[in-house]
C-alpha cells in the first residue's frame, strides 16, 4: 500500500466515521423529539381529563340537587297529606336532617372531584416536564454527535499527519 493510499484511507475512514456520528446525534435527537411530542399529547389529554372530571361532577351535583328537591317536595306533600305542618316539629327536623345530609353528600362529591381533577392536572405537569427533559436530551445528543464528528475528523487528520511524518 502506497503512502497516498494510506493517507486517502485514513482521511476517508475518519470522514465516514464523522458522518456516522453526526447522523447518530441527529437520529437520537429525532427520537427524543418524538418522545417529547408524545409527552405533550399526554399532558393535553390529562388537562382534558381534569376538565371532564370537574364537568361531570358539576352535572352530577345539578342532578343530585334536582333529585333532592323532588324528595323534599314529596316529603312535604306526605306531611301535608297526613295533616302535619311541614315547618314545625318532627317534619321540620326531618327536612333539616335531609338538607344537612344532602349538603354533606355534595361536599364529599365536590371534594372527590377536586382530588381527581388535581391528580389529572399533576399528571399533565409531569408530562410537560418529561417533554422538556426529552427536548434537552435531544439537544445534548445532537451536540454530542457534532462533537464526536469533529473528534473523528481531528483523529483522521492526526493519522494523516502521522503517516506523512513516518513516510
Amino acid at each position: 500500500m502506497g503512502i497516498e493510499t494510506a493517507i486517502f484511507a485514513a482521511a476517508a475512514g475518519s470522514a465516514v466515521q464523522a458522518y456516522g456520528q453526526y447522523q447518530a446525534g441527529k437520529t437520537q435527537q429525532a427520537a427524543y423529539n418524538f418522545n417529547s411530542q408524545i409527552d405533550e399529547r399526554n399532558a393535553k389529554a390529562a388537562d382534558q381529563q381534569a376538565e371532564q372530571i370537574q364537568l361531570a361532577a358539576d352535572l352530577e351535583a345539578i342532578k343530585f340537587r334536582n333529585d333532592f328537591q323532588r324528595l323534599q317536595d314529596a316529603t312535604a306533600q306526605a306531611n301535608r297529606y297526613n295533616g302535619w305542618m311541614a315547618d314545625t316539629g318532627t317534619p321540620l327536623k326531618v327536612a333539616l336532617a335531609n338538607a344537612t345530609e344532602a349538603e354533606e353528600e355534595l361536599a364529599i362529591a365536590d371534594y372527590n372531584a377536586s382530588i381527581g381533577a388535581a391528580q389529572a392536572r399533576e399528571s399533565a405537569v409531569q408530562s410537560r416536564m418529561s417533554s422538556q427533559l426529552n427536548q434537552m436530551y435531544g439537544r445534548a445528543a445532537r451536540r454530542a454527535g457534532v462533537i464526536n464528528a469533529g473528534s473523528s475528523l481531528l483523529a483522521g487528520a492526526s493519522n494523516v499527519g502521522y503517516i506523512r511524518a513516518t513516510a
